[in-house]
């Protein structure tokens, strides 16, 4: 009895067959990635209720949510519909996945305010809505699924204020709410303990960037590029590793805290396009990174843990570079996630972009675009590993 179908990164074209779910009722693990597939999904797929992976990514399917996979009939573990043409609601009341752990929705047209379909998801880990139409506030259903650590929700229209019922997600560890309409200031108390790679970058948040986001041991990777935060930059900075901060296009001032550069491993630090003032800080000699090699940029995580069962295959990894979030499993292995987004970086007048393993050994300076003023420390000559460098 066939039980695991892998017909994906083929040139199939045309509609799958309406009575195609009868004849494959034992199936626990269906793959039709990367092909040219269109229409609507059938009706009959409704009947295979073994199914646990379904893959139709990268396809041309259009229509709305297909119901007869998401109202419940399916066992569904992992549902990945991104890079299609699928349109209208994103959650509807008739959602009903109850034992889903990854979903991926990104890259279609789906429109509109979100439901609460997935109050059901109690089990959810992994969110990738990013690249949609969204519409409407982040819903605060959403500090209900404490199993999540993967939130992904760039490039929509949600509106609002930075939504603080993250705050009672202790898995949470990647969070991109990127080139969206969110606006007003984060709370003082945002507590995001757990959270890694944060990123907010091209929105309009304002007010103060909370000395909590600093103070997190957790934190690597803080984008908050092309907002509207003034102030100083929190000073209150804990002992964190391989840090990323990116604070490029708001309206911070101040002097540049030396607390920033007594950390030992500090990755890229953009701080241009600010009114910072004052010289700039004699201590960024002690960041060995930018000395020495130090080959440990690299954050993977294993997905579909689980799913062995259902694939000889190796797990998916997960990779989060710096302001890159580079999801992307070897070729040969099953596509949970498959996404990256290109990090820029000035230097020499002109902005160059880092992808994927590059931004393993990319380190880099910027203070370009302030009003600093007093002499360029000579400890700059003891970098001799930075890749930019912009005054």
């Amino acid at each position: 009895m066939l039980r695991l179908l892998d017909i994906s990164s083929n040139n199939f074209t045309g509609k799958l067959p309406q009575n195609m779910g009868i004849f494959l009722q034992k199936l626990e693990s269906l793959d039709m990635s990367e092909n040219t597939f269109e229409g609507d999904i059938p009706y009959s797929m409704g009947e295979m209720q073994e199914l646990h992976i379904l893959d139709l990514s990268r396809n041309n399917f259009s229509g709305e949510l297909p119901r007869p996979i998401v109202s419940g009939c399916l066992p569904l573990d992992m549902l990945d519909l991104s890079s299609n043409n699928f349109y209208g609601q994103m959650f509807p009341n008739y959602l009903n996945l109850t034992y889903l752990r990854w979903l991926y929705l990104n890259n279609n047209h789906f429109s509109g305010k979100m439901k609460d379909g997935l109050l059901s998801s109690t089990s959810l880990e992994g969110l990738d809505i990013s690249n949609n139409m969204l519409s409407g506030n982040i819903p605060h259903w959403i500090g209900n699924i404490s199993t999540l650590w993967v939130l992904l929700m760039s490039k929509n229209h949600l509106e609002g204020n930075f939504p603080v019922q993250l705050n009672n997600l202790e898995s949470l560890e990647l969070v991109d709410i990127s080139e969206n309409s969110l606006s007003g200031s984060m709370i003082a108390s945002l507590n995001l303990s757990s959270v890694k790679h944060l990123s907010l970058q091209k929105n309009a948040l304002s007010g103060l960037i909370p000395n909590a986001l600093f103070r997190s041991s957790a934190l690597m990777t803080l984008d908050l590029r092309d907002n509207k935060f003034f102030g100083r930059i929190p000073h209150q900075i804990n002992e964190l590793s391989n840090l990323h901060v990116l604070l490029r296009g708001n309206y911070l001032q101040g002097r540049i805290p030396n607390q920033l550069f007594q950390k030992k491993k500090l990755g890229i630090i953009d701080l241009s396009q600010n009114r910072l003032n004052g010289s700039i800080p004699s201590c960024l000699g002690n960041v060995s990174i930018w000395r020495e090699r130090i080959d440990d940029f690299s954050y993977e995580y294993e997905l579909l843990e689980g799913y062995k069962e259902y694939l000889s295959l190796n797990p998916t990894i997960v990779t989060y570079y710096n302001s890159t979030l580079d999801l992307q499993p070897p070729v040969e292995k099953h596509s949970a996630i498959d996404r990256q987004v290109e990090a820029e970086f000035a230097t020499k007048n002109r902005y160059e972009f880092f992808t994927g393993s590059n931004l393993n050994y990319m380190t880099g300076l910027d203070l370009s675009s302030n009003e600093l003023s007093g002499e360029i420390p000579w400890e700059l000559g003891q970098l001799q590993n930075i890749h930019a460098l912009n005054l």
